[in-house]
């Protein structure tokens, strides 16, 4: 394949103007032959472009806090752990971000699920929430809890991924957005977790001497292609979750 200086003048459109005859042929020519276009008065200012730097900046800061929460996670199930499986285990972890908006329901009468209750996929999601509190846990009795939000605090919860690999001594708990209040909503979610081709297999140690596996090893990418199957590409308002794809035995007591 070779390389040349030569280079192509794409059409240009106004979208703030109605689309003519001309410029319909020339855009559908230039889609045809190199499926690229510009686009002009599109109210996306460089100032707003700039603006992208924070939230690089601010994915940096999460995914600094991402590891540290890991650590002490991993603590918690040991104290030798963290230092024993931080690298070994979570080194090629990888995040993104997901920027949440919610319009106002249009009638409060009934309950209305902003995000149906589903669990996360990820090690750990990372919520910065917004004050309204309309974020439900479902407890392990099945009852729907209200997270009460606290100022300045962030929201952590456990993902499949990492059920999975504390062989559920950690919990991913189903949750749900629901809208009960007529104001838009925003919040940022990170999502932290495994990379691809990382096999999901809990170490013998955190396993435990008395207890038994309770899931088989599986590929990450595997369990991101189950869960979107079932839902059409979308994660939310799932019934199959890590237990449904790869869990085996209960654990014993």
């Amino acid at each position: 394949m070779s390389i040349t200086d030569s280079s192509i003048e794409l059409p240009i459109l106004d979208v703030s103007q109605p689309l003519n005859e001309s410029m319909s042929s020339f855009l559908a020519e230039s889609c045809i032959k190199w499926g690229f276009f510009l686009i002009t008065n599109h109210g996306v200012s460089k100032d707003l472009y700039d603006r992208i730097e924070l939230m690089q900046e601010y994915c940096t800061k999460m995914t600094e806090l991402s590891n540290k929460i890991i650590e002490v996670l991993l603590m918690c199930l040991g104290k030798s752990f963290g230092s024993k499986f931080l690298e070994s285990e979570f080194n090629n972890c990888h995040g993104y971000l997901r920027i949440i908006n919610y319009s106002p329901p249009e009638k409060l009468d009934n309950e209305v699920e902003g995000l149906g209750k589903h669990t996360d996929i990820s090690c750990i999601t990372v919520l910065y929430p917004d004050q309204i509190g309309e974020l439900q846990v479902k407890s392990m009795e099945g009852n729907w809890t209200v997270v009460k939000p606290r100022e300045g605090a962030l929201v952590v919860n456990i993902g499949d991924m990492l059920q999975a690999w504390s062989n559920d001594r950690l919990r991913s708990s189903e949750h749900r957005v629901v809208l009960n209040q007529p104001v838009n909503r925003f919040s940022l979610a990170f999502f932290w977790c495994f990379e691809d081709q990382k096999v999901i297999y809990a170490p013998d140690e955190v396993v435990g001497e008395r207890n038994r596996r309770i899931y088989e090893p599986f590929l990450c990418l595997d369990y991101t292609k189950f869960r979107e199957n079932y839902v059409k590409g979308k994660f939310e308002k799932v019934g199959h979750t890590v237990k449904d794809f790869a869990g085996t035995l209960k654990i014993c007591m």
